[in-house]
C-alpha cells in the first residue's frame, strides 16, 4: 500500500502509467477512487496519480483549524510530488478538490504546467442572499455529517439514479465516511474568494461543468473568467463529479485540452 509520510501526516497514493504526470484530486466527501475512470484511460499515456487528502479515505489525521486546511492540504501534494522526485504536473480537482487547484495554481504556479477544475466554484459571496444561506449551511452541515450514512442513501439514489456508477461510489464513501474531519474541511471552504489571485496564473486552464444545474454552470463561468488562459467545457447529461457520471465524455475534453497545449504524453515525450 503506497503511503508517503511527510508534513506531519501519511498520504495515501496510487499511481500508474510513465510520462507527463496527471495528479488528480477528489471532491469533498470523496476519495482516490472516484478518479478510477479516469486512471484506467489516462495511465495507458501518462503518469496519473490519484490521493486522499489528509482527512480523507486512507490518508492521516486532519488537526488543523479550518483556516489552514486548504493551505495544508496543498503543501501536502507538493511535497508527495517532491517525495516522486515530479517537478511539475497537471492538476486535476473535482468540487473541493477544484479549490486544492486553485491555491497551488496561486501558491506554486511553477509546479502547475496546467490545471483543469471540474464542478467547483471560485468564492462564496457572504453579502448576497443565497451567499448568507451558503454560510449559514456549512455551520448547520453537521447535522448530515453526523446522521447514519444510511439515512442519507434514499436521497442520494434518487439524486443519482440517471447515473449509477456515480450513486455506487457515493454510497460507498457516505458509509465509509469520517465525519468530524469532513465537517472541519466544510467549513474550511465557508469564506472562499480566489477571483483575485486566479488571474495571476497563467499557464493553461480548464473548467469542466456537468450541465444538470444553471447555477453549476455558472460558478464555473465565473471561476474560468478569472483566468487570464482558461476555456470552459460543459459536459451533457452530467451533475457534479461529472468524472463520474460522464466520465467518457470528461476524458475527452481533457484530453483535447491537453493536446491543444501540447502537454506531452508518454510516446511525444520519448520521441522528442
Amino acid at each position: 500500500m503506497p503511503v508517503a509520510r511527510l508534513n506531519g501526516t501519511s498520504i495515501y497514493y496510487e499511481m500508474q502509467g510513465s510520462g507527463t504526470t496527471i495528479l488528480f484530486i477528489h471532491g469533498h466527501g470523496w476519495n482516490h477512487r472516484m478518479f478510477k475512470p479516469q486512471l484506467d484511460h489516462f495511465s495507458k499515456r501518462y503518469r496519473t496519480i490519484a490521493c486522499d487528502l489528509r482527512g480523507n479515505g486512507r490518508s492521516g489525521e486532519l488537526r488543523q483549524s479550518p483556516d489552514n486546511i486548504i493551505d495544508t492540504q496543498c503543501l501536502d501534494l507538493i511535497l508527495l510530488l517532491n517525495s516522486l522526485g515530479i517537478r511539475q504536473a497537471v492538476f486535476v480537482g473535482i468540487d473541493y478538490g477544484g479549490l486544492i487547484v486553485q491555491r497551488i495554481a496561486a501558491q506554486y504556479p511553477e509546479r502547475a504546467a496546467a490545471i483543469v477544475i471540474a464542478d467547483s466554484f471560485c468564492r462564496i459571496e457572504s453579502s448576497t442572499v443565497y451567499g448568507k444561506l451558503q454560510l449559514a449551511a456549512a455551520y448547520m452541515s453537521w447535522l448530515d455529517y453526523y446522521a447514519p450514512g444510511e439515512l442519507l442513501l434514499p436521497s442520494l439514489r434518487l439524486a443519482y439514479q440517471r447515473w449509477a456508477p456515480a450513486y455506487d461510489e457515493l454510497r460507498r464513501n457516505v458509509l465509509d465516511r469520517r465525519p468530524r474531519e469532513l465537517y472541519r474541511q466544510r467549513l474550511a471552504t465557508r469564506r472562499i474568494d480566489y477571483t483575485d489571485h486566479l488571474t495571476a496564473f497563467r499557464g493553461p486552464a480548464l473548467g469542466v461543468a456537468g450541465d444538470y444545474t444553471d447555477y453549476g454552470i455558472a460558478c464555473m463561468e465565473e471561476l474560468v473568467a478569472c483566468l487570464p488562459q482558461a476555456g470552459l467545457a460543459v459536459i451533457a447529461d452530467a451533475r457534479g463529479p461529472s468524472n463520474l457520471c460522464r466520465p467518457e465524455a470528461f476524458n475527452q475534453v481533457v484530453e483535447q485540452f491537453l493536446n491543444r497545449h501540447a502537454i506531452r504524453s508518454l510516446g511525444e515525450a520519448e520521441s522528442g
